[in-house]
């Protein structure tokens, strides 16, 4: 692998204080996750991974869902410590991408 590569990777960090705005237009981010998913070494090159991508109104209504969900199986403290993530880590960013 290319000394790059790996140095990106050491360097790669999580961000959960994430925002709505993003420092590209959507159409963009759409365009580098078509082709880092395309691109992305899968075995025996089956490419099997599949990407939805949500924005805007469609990004919230998933993690509401996501919190009905949650707390139909979750006692009363889980689900709140679950609810406060959601609402101060994934709610607020501009958008999700499910990978299946």
């Amino acid at each position: 692998m290319s000394e790059q590569f790996l140095n990106s990777l050491k360097a790669r960090r999580s961000i959960y204080a994430l925002g709505n705005k993003l420092p590209l237009p959507e159409e963009k981010v759409t365009e580098l996750i078509k082709v880092a998913v395309r691109e992305s070494p899968s075995s025996f090159n089956s490419q099997s991974s599949r990407v939805l991508l949500l924005y805007g109104e469609h990004h919230k209504k998933l993690w509401e869902i996501v919190k009905d969900a949650a707390k139909a199986v979750l006692s009363a403290p889980a689900f709140a410590a679950t609810e406060q993530k959601v609402n101060k880590s994934f709610l607020p960013g501009a958008g999700t991408v499910l990978f299946y």
